[in-house]
């Protein structure tokens, strides 16, 4: 039997024609899918980072022709870099990057032991409640906090009395090195904490049960299991604290003085009073290049420790023939039960306790202070509310807390809608895409950038566009105080934002797809109210982030848009009056409001603080 194969002119029927490529969505759906919800990101980078900073890169090259011009570029040089590492300056260089390794290695030793004790052996129940007491000093205002330590550090404060009374002398710590190392320990601190409690976290009760099991003792335990695992913790914290210390422009200046001056007073000095923008950029530049070279050669010591943990520590060979054990790790011997009290879990209690007082010692002193009824801050005359009534009915303090909290509340906005945008887009992308790559890139940069680099940016950046394009809305202060604001809480709102979509089940998504729902339904229905907790804590960091800017502030500042933290800064060198401490303790209050809504807030969507502290770290 033989079968015929007919051909398809044989048949009448024409063979089908391959399939075209699959049409592209519908616009709406491109703009509201992963990639389109970054796009406004994207441009907001670029224009108000990107661009800046290329500016400054392109003045570094110029030269100041007179003593009225800030700059020319009409021949270039590296002149600028030359002087910039010359004998003038490079001691500032020294200095500032002495500071800054000095006050990681302090923030490590005290975090460290604080942190295992809030992750391993602080009650749970309580857990949330002292998570929120090392909050609140976050919160705070940094510029606040640093004036406290100015208080209690100068030879006429209170601790400079107690010394005195008990026949220890006169304290001559403040505008001394010593002075500002305090000062950043203390402002970084919960940068510290917060990574390292989450690695800690993380790392797992099952495992230590496991190590106690098998006969380890605390200590074996501890270094071990507990701080290998802890390696990511430790790298997030060393970089949170390490990169804004390098440009840390209000400390120094505060608590400094001329023995303390770091990289960002030289810059700023470069800007506002020689109006050098050739020699500051190349300078700015510089410290750029410095804190990048820095955090290579720290990703590299991490990597390298890393991988001598998991030979050393984690690769422990099975037992060989004999029944002997070999290999680095030696036998385990069991240890009796331990105690509850005993003198271990005394001391870190106590360590925990010192770390508290810290925290919380230079906003104690700002509130006890702002009920002095002398002429000087730091001078208590006697107790009394007459610096309340005086900040109150301060016509330009009052003005200056107005400013702020506007910037404050329009910046959080806006970087709430690009950041939040963002996050999603990036934590909903399963797949590496060029644009999400691009875009991490792009925050990582903007994050890794000190302060004072963005300021400097941000300036001549603004006098191109508002005088020399004649575009007004860049001369008004405010306009420019929102736009710079959200540039670097953008970035805080979208890491934050991402990692909470990132955690989320995609199978919700799915579901949501399967029934045919559009990519803005399941935005608006699905993912949005799931990132709601990332979404407020991201908006908290946002504003109270434009609550504590000075160094961007203080540059792009206009006049009759003086922020409050501008204000008290600018009288720092002067004279600083009691009615500081009385609006800076209200502004404290108004900050423990948001707090306290937040926390609402985000206990009724199933959060709480250690939640947030885990978005933060």
């Amino acid at each position: 039997m033989t079968t015929d194969i007919l051909t398809p002119s044989q048949t009448g029927h024409e063979q089908p024609e391959p399939a075209a490529d699959t049409p592209k969505p519908p616009l709406r759906q491109r703009l509201f899918g992963a990639g389109g919800l970054t796009f406004p990101a994207w441009a907001y980078l670029v224009f108000f980072f990107v661009i800046p900073l290329a500016l400054v890169i392109w003045y570094s090259f110029g030269y100041k022709p007179d003593q009225f011009t800030t700059y020319a570029t009409d021949r270039l040089s590296l002149d600028n870099y030359g002087e910039a590492f010359g004998a003038d300056y490079r001691s500032t260089f020294t200095n500032t990057l002495q500071i800054a390794v000095v006050g990681v290695l302090l923030t490590l030793l005290i975090g460290v032991p604080f942190a295992y004790w809030l992750a391993v052996k602080s009650n749970p129940r309580r857990r949330p409640l002292y998570l929120a007491l090392i909050i609140v000093p976050f919160f705070t205002n940094f510029l606040v906090r640093t004036i406290g330590w100015q208080i209690t550090l100068a030879p006429t404060g209170w601790l400079s009395s107690a010394m005195q009374s008990a026949g220890l002398g006169e304290l001559g710590i403040l505008y001394t090195r010593a002075a500002v190392q305090i000062g950043v320990v203390y402002n970084y601190l919960p940068l510290m904490i917060f990574p390292l409690y989450v690695a800690m976290d993380r790392a797992g009760l099952s495992l230590r049960e496991a190590s106690r099991d098998l006969g380890a003792n605390r200590w074996t335990t501890f270094f071990r299991i507990t701080l290998p695992l802890a390696a990511p913790g430790i790298a997030s914290g060393v970089l949170l604290v390490f990169i804004p210390l390098m440009g840390d422009y209000v400390t120094p200046s505060v608590l400094g003085g001329a023995k303390g001056t770091m990289a960002g007073q030289m810059i700023a000095a470069q800007f506002e009073t020689a109006q050098n923008w050739a020699l500051g950029s190349a300078m700015t530049v510089s410290l750029m290049l410095v804190v990048l070279i820095c955090v290579v050669l720290a990703g590299l010591v991490v990597r390298a420790v890393i991988t001598v943990l998991d030979r050393r520590v984690f690769n422990v060979p099975a037992v060989d023939a004999t029944g002997e054990k070999s290999g680095p790790l030696a036998p385990l011997t069991m240890k009796p039960l331990r105690t509850q009290r005993d003198w271990y879990t005394f001391a870190i209690k106590a360590w925990a306790v010192i770390v508290f007082l810290f925290l919380f010692l230079p906003i104690t002193v700002i509130v006890v202070y702002s009920f002095n009824t002398g002429r000087l801050l730091q001078q208590f005359d006697s107790f009394g509310f007459t610096a309340y009534s005086d900040a109150l009915t301060n016509d330009t303090i009052v003005r200056s807390v107005q400013v702020s909290l506007e910037v404050g509340v329009l910046s959080a906005l806006l970087a709430t809608v690009l950041g939040g945008f963002a996050g999603i887009g990036i934590g909903i992308s399963r797949r590496p895409r060029w644009w999400s790559i691009g875009l991490l890139g792009l925050l990582t940069v903007t994050l890794v950038t000190p302060d004072i680099a963005d300021a400097v940016a941000f300036l001549p950046w603004y006098v191109t566009l508002g005088v020399d394009g004649g575009l007004s809305p860049f001369n008004n202060g405010l306009f420019r105080l929102v736009i710079s604001h959200a540039v670097v809480s953008m970035v805080v709102v979208t890491f934050i934002v991402r990692a909470r979509v990132a955690s989320l089940d995609p199978a919700l998504e799915e579901a949501a797809a399967d029934l045919y729902a559009s990519p803005l339904a399941r935005l608006r229905h699905v993912i949005l109210p799931a990132a709601m907790p990332g979404i407020i804590a991201g908006m908290l960091l946002a504003f109270t982030f434009s609550l504590d800017d000075v160094v961007i502030s203080t540059f792009v500042q206009q006049p009759g848009y003086t922020p409050w933290p501008v204000y008290v800064f600018s009288n720092v060198r002067v004279a600083l009056r009691p009615e500081v401490a009385a609006m800076s303790t209200l502004m404290l209050a108004l900050t423990l409001a948001v707090l306290a809504v937040s926390a609402l807030i985000l206990r009724r969507s199933g959060e709480d603080s250690s939640s947030m502290a885990k978005m933060l770290g």
